[in-house]
């Protein structure tokens, strides 16, 4: 268990921030041509995370993937040569070292990019992009399930990170009947006082609080510790788009279920080759699993029965 724990959190540090970039096809073949699914080629527990997705891809387009792990040698004219000789038609990116492949194709069909944290700008334009981050629409599903009394949700974030997310959010909020009240900072001191605030408005039962993955607003060291204690005294709700802050004490996050994100990557890489889809700037997660926090949910006396067979991951560790 600890060690699948490090694996899932490793990912989501590895993959924190593409660069801008675009890619494309080497070869302006078929529309029906193959995928080539890029990824680097690093050691465990990495590997093994890249192979699941890898086996998610090739699972949803059965003869169609070409897979290249990115060493030091691969070189831009190498890559393009390989692309060539396979007749591959589009790209799958994986991770920063997947994009930055990607970005010195020639840009003549769309791109995938996916195991990534990123905001809308790094999207490829001539593709998709799937971001790491878990989709609002899941996660205020899961807390209406597990607190139907929740009518409002505080959140902070950049918007630089997630404007795009929170856009989802909003709509998904009134879907469930819910106030979304997001407050954009920009820094780590302003995103402080916004908690604090939250803190002295939020009432427990009916108010919860979100937190986004969004390093420009949320910390480990100050931040996290001081909502995380407010919850837990004034008994509130708090869920994250984070594995790590579970364990930590939020109730619940969703967190990537990798083989699943495969075929995700596979059917928007296969939408857009086959004529069935256009081109997406970013897109949240939908292929995740639910990790679960059972001391904080005792605390707060919810009711787990509607919800535990779900539950992929269950905190503290036993």
């Amino acid at each position: 268990m600890q060690a699948l724990l490090r694996s899932l959190l490793l990912i989501l540090c590895l993959f924190a921030t593409p660069p801008n970039g675009h890619a494309a096809d080497a070869t302006g073949g078929p529309r029906n041509g193959q995928i080539a699914v890029l990824y680097p080629d690093l050691g465990e527990p990495y590997r093994s995370v890249f192979r699941q997705i890898l086996s998610g891809i090739e699972a949803s387009a059965p003869g169609r993937i070409v897979p290249v792990a990115l060493d030091a040698a691969m070189t831009p004219d190498a890559l393009r040569s390989r692309l060539e000789q396979q007749s591959v038609a589009a790209v799958i990116a994986l991770g920063r070292h997947g994009l930055q492949a990607a970005s010195a194709l020639p840009d003549t069909v769309p791109v995938v990019g996916g195991a990534v944290l990123a905001p809308p700008s790094d999207g490829p334009p001539t593709g998709t992009m799937i971001s790491l981050a878990p989709d609002p629409r899941l996660l205020l599903a899961h807390l209406k399930r597990l607190a139907p009394s929740v009518k409002r949700v505080f959140t902070v974030y950049s918007s630089r990170q997630n404007a795009w997310l929170i856009a989802i959010a909003q709509q998904a909020a009134k879907a469930h009947g819910i106030e979304l009240v997001p407050l954009e900072t920009d820094d780590l001191r302003a995103a402080l006082q916004r908690f604090h605030d939250i803190a002295a408005e939020a009432r427990s039962g009916t108010d919860a609080i979100w937190l986004p993955q969004d390093n420009t607003v949320l910390d480990d060291q100050v931040i996290l510790p001081f909502i995380l204690q407010q919850a837990w005294d004034r008994s509130l709700i708090v869920f994250s788009s984070t594995l790590a802050h579970v364990r930590r004490g939020a109730l619940f996050a969703l967190y990537p279920d990798n083989t699943d994100m495969g075929h995700q990557l596979a059917a928007a890489a296969l939408e857009l080759l086959d004529g069935r889809g256009k081109p997406r700037a970013v897109q949240p997660l939908h292929e995740v699993r639910l990790a679960l926090n059972t001391r904080t949910a005792g605390h707060l006396g919810l009711n787990l029965e509607t919800i535990e067979k779900d539950v992929a991951l269950l905190f503290p560790v036993r």
